[in-house]
């Protein structure tokens, strides 16, 4: 069974845990922002705008979790990273397993996207970032119009190896859910920017995810497909290490 459980590789999680959620009350108490606009009608689609005025630029979030944890208002530590280049940051929620399935969940981010794009705060620019199980539903968004530019950070990109973990549980993953639902098999072209980001200290698994998908992109698109193995960064750091240092 190969491992998938990040919390292997950092002696202190749920520290991490906590500091995030301290740091995202605190963006919600200083920062602007629309909480649970619904663009769908489930419950848990929601999403959270930090709007800015006169710009040219959003980037939408969305959060990992392997499909069946967190919450989107765990990271808006993110947006005042993203409200200091003058970019304005949605935070985009989800169903979760075993509620829903992967089926659903791809098919709820579709919707969000197609709801952001009938409406009038939303820029000409748009970057799509995704993490960790965020990354996965990122990566088969590529081919909406909305999106203009795509990064995936320490994402999961072939579903197969999930299937004999204990995350598998909660997703009950299927053979016909591994095809369709995993991005390595999504042989599209792309048609723009992908950078695709994973730390050093990650665990094997995700750094050969990460590897395995730029291998398969770039044989394809290789001027619009980079890949980024960032020294001293594990799968919690790297948030903070490409909101404040890679992003522009």
């Amino acid at each position: 069974m190969r491992q998938y459980d990040n919390a292997t590789t950092v002696a202190n999680e749920d520290e991490i845990l906590t500091n995030f959620q301290t740091r995202s009350l605190v963006s919600y108490q200083k920062y602007r922002h629309i909480r649970d606009i619904q663009y769908g009608a489930h419950p848990r689609s929601t999403l959270d705008l930090f709007p800015v005025e006169q710009t040219n630029k959003t980037i939408i979030f969305i959060h990992g979790g392997y499909w069946q944890w967190c919450e989107k208002s765990d990271f808006a530590f993110i947006a005042p990273y993203i409200l200091e280049k003058k970019a304005q940051c949605i935070l985009l929620e989800y169903d979760l397993a075993p509620q829903s399935k992967i089926a659903d969940i791809v098919t709820q981010v579709y919707q969000a996207l197609d709801f952001i794009a009938g409406q009038d705060w939303i820029t000409d620019e748009v970057v799509l970032v995704g993490h960790s199980a965020g990354a996965h539903l990122g990566a088969l968004t590529l081919d909406h119009p909305l999106i203009s530019e795509i990064v995936l950070l320490s994402g999961i990109y072939d579903l197969e190896p999930i299937q004999k973990t204990h995350l598998n549980h909660a997703l009950n993953l299927t053979k016909e859910d591994i095809l369709k639902y995993s991005p390595i098999y999504h042989k599209e072209r792309i048609h723009i920017p992908c950078k695709i980001l994973c730390g050093e200290l990650e665990l094997e698994e995700l750094k050969w995810q990460s590897q395995i998908y730029f291998e398969s992109k770039s044989s394809q698109d290789l001027d619009l497909v980079q890949f980024k193995l960032i020294p001293e960064v594990n799968h919690y750091s790297i948030l903070d290490y490409y909101f404040k240092s890679e992003f522009m």
